[in-house]
């Protein structure tokens, strides 16, 4: 983590940052979910015009891990700013408390803009639940599937 640098990633960073998503989606993700799933993660966020033009705008923060100049892990929210909708890391840099340490500059971020703000919530695919849990998040209800996509829904109480 000694080099790693987290920050609001710039809207000529979307793109990395998609392309980023896209390729630990394929490796982490993918195994878990049927063709439509994966066609349904692409058309929604990925490849979703107005998603990617939010996200450059700011509407969708998008918070960055970079190791010098190259984006390693992302954290993106909804327009909201209460729902995270992309947690990403890549394979190598697993496991060294980057997302944790994003999760937690994204708090920070948000409640600086909205501290009457109480909870935050995702819906966790299989291979994050375990993440999520160990970051307090509780699921709300079981495993659900819309569209191909496996999630649980889970939601972050926050202590003040």
């Amino acid at each position: 983590m000694e080099n790693i640098v987290i920050r609001n990633i710039t809207c000529d960073e979307v793109a990395s940052a998609m392309a980023l998503a896209l390729e630990v989606f394929m490796q982490f993700e993918a195994p878990d979910y049927s063709p439509e799933g994966v066609e349904t993660f692409k058309k929604d966020i990925v490849e979703n015009p107005e998603y990617l033009e939010n996200a450059r705008q700011g509407i969708c923060p998008i918070y960055g891990a970079f190791d010098g100049d190259k984006i390693v892990a992302l954290m993106g929210m909804r327009s909201s700013k209460t729902h995270i909708n992309l947690v990403f890391t890549k394979k190598e840099y697993h496991r060294k408390g980057i997302a944790r340490a994003i999760f937690h500059y994204l708090l920070k971020d948000i409640l600086a803009e909205n501290p009457a703000l109480d909870a935050l919530t995702l819906n966790s695919s299989p291979y994050g639940l375990p993440f999520y849990l160990a970051l307090g998040f509780v699921p709300q209800s079981e495993e659900q599937e819309i569209n191909g996509i496996r999630f649980t829904p889970m939601k972050y109480i926050i202590q003040k």
